[in-house]
Parts: structure tokens; C-alpha cells; sequence
């Protein structure tokens, strides 16, 4: 048996040897590494500076919205409680004025007034009687309770009561609301003369003392801020409207019980 017919005189072969590729054609066809340009950042910049100038113009937006509707919510809430005041006084007043020379003219009966007046209480056997005007007039500082603080413009609502005690007589005064630009009383008489129905007119700036509106001849927005304490206005133009804060009207009526 010769040695080449024996299976354990054979030699083992080697594995094949593995590619080896050199590390410096490696680096070679690798690509090489950069960083961002010049112009790739300034259009970075410019895509981020537009959505930041977008959400800051968003939220200037939302928070002058937010004060519109907050100073009106205010403003509405305060002259709804003085409005349902005076009608309640209106409805339990006797004797008002002023009135007609003759309440049988249509031409001034009923009529426009700037203050009303009435009685609101009255006891003859003590000899008390309480006179009660409403009435407005311009702003100015008043302290209460030892803080002083202006008035809005361009008119005040007033409350003033007298009261007469036999040969003694006292004033009270004081401010209902502020901030109104316009109040009128709409009086009709009966004969007597006895009032049959009182209409209340108010109109009230908000509290932010200024009103946007467009003036369709000029074809702008005009801005027209009041002073608190000179009632002067002042317009100033507007690009555009940053927001509308409207004036509040009010329109109430009321019949006394004691003139029926």
C-alpha cells in the first residue's frame, strides 16, 4: 500500500487567503467631509427669522384681541348695572322734570333732555323730601376714600341727591360712570303734567379710552383717543387696524308707578 493511497498520509489544505485591500486606497475613494455654506446658512437664517416674525405677529394679534374683548366685557357690565339703576329710581320717582310748557304740542312733548330730575323720596308729616337729578358733566379728578384718580372723558354720568329736612338742607354727589359720550332723556308727559314713559339713551367709550374707525372718504382708519381729563380728542392715522374697539350703546324705557 503505497502512501498516496492512504488517507491519513495526505496533507491538509489551507484555506484560500482572504482579499487584503490596503488602508490607503481605502482613504483614498472615501468622499471627503464638508460642512454647511454660506449661503445654505443665510437661508436657514431667513426661513427661521419669517417663522419667528410669524408668531410673534400671531400673538400681538391674540393680545390686543384679548384687551379689546376684555374692556368691553368690562365696560358693558359696569354701564348695564348703572342703567338698570336708574331705571329702577325712574320707576319709584314722583314730580319729574323738566317737562313741556305744554305737553298737548307734539313738537316738544315728547322731548330730548340732558338731565332729569325727580322726586325720590318724600314724607310730609316729618317734613323730608329727596330730590334726584341725573345728570352729566366734564371729567375731572376726584379723590375717594384718599385715592384720586381721573376721570375718562368726554362725559361723566352724575348722581346727585338733596335732601331737604325742614330748613335743613344737604348734597350728595357722586360719579356713576365715565367714559360716556353721549346720554339723553326721551320724556313723554300726560297732562298734570305726569310723566308717562322715560326712554334712556347712553352711548360709553370702553376703558381703553380709544375708538378705531374707518373713514370711507379718506379711505383709512383713523384712531381718536379721548383725554381723561380734558375730554379732548386727539385722530391719528393708522396703516392698518391693530383692533376695533367699538363704542357700547344702551337704549332702555320705563314708566314711574307713583305717575300713574
Amino acid at each position: 500500500m503505497t502512501s498516496s493511497d492512504n488517507p491519513h498520509s495526505q496533507a491538509t489544505k489551507a484555506p484560500p487567503a482572504m482579499l487584503r485591500i490596503p488602508a490607503s486606497r481605502l482613504i483614498s475613494r472615501s468622499r471627503p467631509r464638508r460642512g454647511f455654506s454660506i449661503v445654505e446658512m443665510l437661508i436657514a437664517l431667513t426661513v427661521s427669522g419669517t417663522l419667528l416674525a410669524a408668531m410673534l405677529v400671531a400673538l400681538d394679534v391674540m393680545f390686543k384681541r384679548y384687551k379689546v374683548i376684555a374692556d368691553a366685557a368690562g365696560t358693558h357690565v359696569v354701564a348695564r348695572v348703572v342703567m338698570h339703576r336708574m331705571l329702577a329710581m325712574i320707576r319709584t320717582g314722583q314730580e319729574f322734570g323738566p317737562y313741556p310748557t305744554d305737553v298737548l304740542d307734539r313738537s316738544i312733548n315728547p322731548a330730548d333732555y340732558d338731565r332729569i330730575q325727580f322726586v325720590s323720596f318724600s314724607d310730609p308729616d316729618n317734613d323730608i323730601r329727596e330730590v334726584t337729578t341725573l345728570e352729566t358733566r366734564d371729567p375731572q379728578r376726584i379723590t375717594v376714600d384718599s385715592i384720586s384718580s381721573d376721570q375718562r372723558g368726554p362725559r361723566v354720568l352724575w348722581l346727585v341727591i338733596e335732601r331737604a329736612e325742614g330748613s335743613s338742607v344737604t348734597r350728595q354727589e357722586r360719579p356713576l360712570l365715565d367714559g360716556v359720550v353721549n346720554v339723553t332723556f326721551n320724556m313723554e308727559y300726560d297732562i298734570g303734567p305726569r310723566l308717562r314713559r322715560a326712554t334712556i339713551d347712553m352711548t360709553i367709550l370702553p376703558q381703553a379710552n380709544t375708538v378705531e374707525e374707518f373713514d370711507g372718504q379718506r379711505n383709512m382708519w383713523t384712531s381718536t383717543q379721548t383725554d381723561a381729563n380734558t375730554g379732548a380728542t386727539t385722530e391719528r392715522q393708522l396703516l392698518a387696524l391693530d383692533a376695533v374697539t367699538p363704542t357700547i350703546r344702551m337704549v332702555a324705557s320705563t314708566a314711574p308707578r307713583g305717575e300713574q
